[in-house]
C-alpha cells in the first residue's frame, strides 16, 4: 500500500523513514517525497573501441569520472547525455517500508528522465539514492547542486518485513551501497 501525505508525515515524525540532511514538511506532497540533487556526478569516460559486457561482473571505475560540486554550483547535462547522480538526501527506510523513485513531469518537459530502469529502492535500505540522469532534449538542462528538487519518492508498505539476513546479502552485492568509485573530482570555479 502506498503512504499518504498523512501517512508519510506520521512516519517521519515518528522517525520511521529518515532523512540526512533533513527535509521539511513542504517536500511531502500528497503521495510522495520531493528529494533534491546531490552534489556528486559520475561520467562515463568515453572509449571508442570499449566493449563492455556489464551483466558480467564489469568494474567500471576505472572508465568513470567522478565530479563532486558545491552547493548551488550549477551542474549541465547535454542533449543525449547520461550521467549517474545522486540525490541531496540520503534516505533510511525501515525493514517495512519500500520506495520507487520518480522522475517529475515538469522537468520531463524539459526532457529529462532521472532513472532508466532501477526505481525500486528496497526495505532497510540506507543512503542516497542513485540517479540515472539522461537528457531526451534538445536543450542544455541546468540544475542547481545541493537546492533544486529533481526527483520524488513514493514509499510502500510491504506485508512481511525484510530479515536482516536478506539486508545484508544486499549490502554485499556491487554498487548497491557505492555506486561511484573511490576517485573524486572536486570542481572549484
Amino acid at each position: 500500500m502506498m503512504l499518504a501525505r498523512q501517512d508519510l508525515l506520521r512516519a517521519w515524525k515518528r522517525g520511521e523513514i529518515r532523512f540526512e540532511p533533513n527535509i521539511s514538511s513542504d517536500q511531502i506532497s500528497l503521495s510522495s517525497i520531493d528529494l533534491r540533487l546531490g552534489r556528486i556526478f559520475t561520467k562515463l569516460k568515453a572509449h571508442k573501441h570499449l566493449v563492455v559486457r556489464p551483466a558480467q561482473d564489469f568494474d567500471p571505475s576505472g572508465f568513470v569520472r567522478n565530479t563532486t560540486l558545491r552547493v548551488g554550483q550549477i551542474f549541465r547535462l547535454r542533449p543525449k547525455e547520461f550521467q549517474l547522480g545522486q540525490t541531496l538526501e540520503r534516505i533510511t527506510l525501515p525493514a517495512s517500508l519500500a520506495a520507487h523513485i520518480h522522475g517529475r513531469s515538469s522537468l520531463a518537459r524539459s526532457g529529462l528522465a532521472v532513472h532508466s530502469t532501477a526505481p525500486h529502492i528496497h526495505p532497510g535500505f540506507y543512503g542516497p539514492i542513485t540517479l540515472e540522469l539522461f537528457n531526451y532534449g534538445e536543450w542544455n538542462l541546468e540544475f542547481s547542486a545541493g537546492k533544486d528538487v529533481i526527483c520524488q519518492s513514493d514509499i510502500v508498505g510491504s506485508k512481511n518485513s525484510a530479515t536482516k539476513e536478506f539486508n545484508q546479502k544486499l549490502e554485499r552485492l556491487p554498487g548497491s551501497r557505492k555506486a561511484f568509485s573511490k576517485e573524486e573530482k572536486e570542481v572549484n570555479v
